[in-house]
């Protein structure tokens, strides 16, 4: 469906971590997590940022979360905000998909190791959710749904072939190299507290690693052919007006998922949606699919 812009209430506001602390993913890169507890909750959920930020601006959905009686763990992923690791790099894709492991551990040594999971997901951690969802070999059984936000799933800038030659040579014969990544901050909200909070914030790096960038492709194309085997329900809420990621990838990928997929575009808003100013509106419909999710 497509939603509309209406003015909505703001959100309900942040939320401080019941605990904070540093943890090592399978090759001993030190992660960085935030633990959110609910009061005798009736399921878990794991936050997955997007790229060049952090687990700190999510303690806002940590609210509507614990809110909705969910436990939840957002965790910096390596190379982001307080982890360890190159700014925006990676080697291999699969290492997103350890650290995420590692953070369930977490999330289950703190939440409780048998309580039904939900996977919450902006852009970057949309692409990773959905990597995991669509292998069955990977994804925990105990996941239930997962909410993608503006899932990463092709740039909205389209590259030449002479650039996408040049990027996958530089990422295998100088994989460690970054790039400014050219995000404009001031396309990512209409928010202007969100857009200054953003501009200030240390934690938020402004590159992009030739590595890692071969690598999300890799991915991308991956998810492309193997959505068919997500099991999930999911829900989509897709920004119309985005300047960083093509919302068409988001429904091609969407056409090919099986499961239940209930699909929300905006026209208007930005990339970073859970942080615009008709997020209200946005949480209702995460709190609404939850409550569905987890009876």
């Amino acid at each position: 469906m497509v939603a509309s812009a209406a003015v909505s209430p703001p959100g309900p506001g942040p939320i401080e971590p019941t605990a904070s602390f540093s943890f090592p993913s399978s090759d001993g890169t030190e992660l960085y997590g935030e633990f959110f507890a609910a009061p005798s909750p009736r399921g878990a959920a794991l936050i997955l940022h997007g790229y060049a930020e952090h687990a700190g601006r999510y303690r806002e959905v940590a609210n509507v979360l614990v809110q909705s009686g969910l436990s939840a763990l957002a965790f910096d992923q390596r190379g982001h905000g307080r982890a360890h690791g190159a700014r925006g790099h990676v080697l291999r894709f699969a290492e997103y998909l350890e650290d995420v492991k590692a953070a369930l551990a977490q999330l289950d040594a703190r939440a409780g190791r048998d309580l039904p999971l939900a996977l919450i997901c902006h852009s970057h951690g949309s692409l990773i959710g959905l990597r995991l969802l669509a292998d069955p070999w990977a994804c925990p059984p105990r996941v239930r749904c997962a909410v993608l936000s503006s899932p990463f799933l092709r740039l909205q800038a389209r590259l030449s072939p002479v650039k996408q030659l040049a990027a996958r040579a530089l990422g295998k014969l100088l994989p460690s190299l970054s790039l400014p990544n050219d995000i404009s901050i001031e396309r990512l909200t209409h928010d202007a507290d969100k857009v200054a909070e953003r501009r200030v914030d240390t934690l938020c790096h402004d590159v992009a690693g030739a590595r890692w960038f071969n690598e999300a492709r890799a991915a991308q194309s991956w998810v492309l052919e193997y959505a068919h085997r997500v099991k999930v329900p999911t829900l989509w809420l897709v920004a119309g007006d985005d300047v960083l990621v093509d919302p068409e990838a988001s429904r091609e990928v969407h056409a090919r998922i099986k499961a239940r997929a209930d699909w929300h575009h905006f026209e208007r808003l930005y990339h970073e949606v859970l942080n615009e100013t008709e997020r209200g509106q946005l949480f209702g419909l995460v709190s609404s699919f939850l409550d569905e999710n987890f009876p």
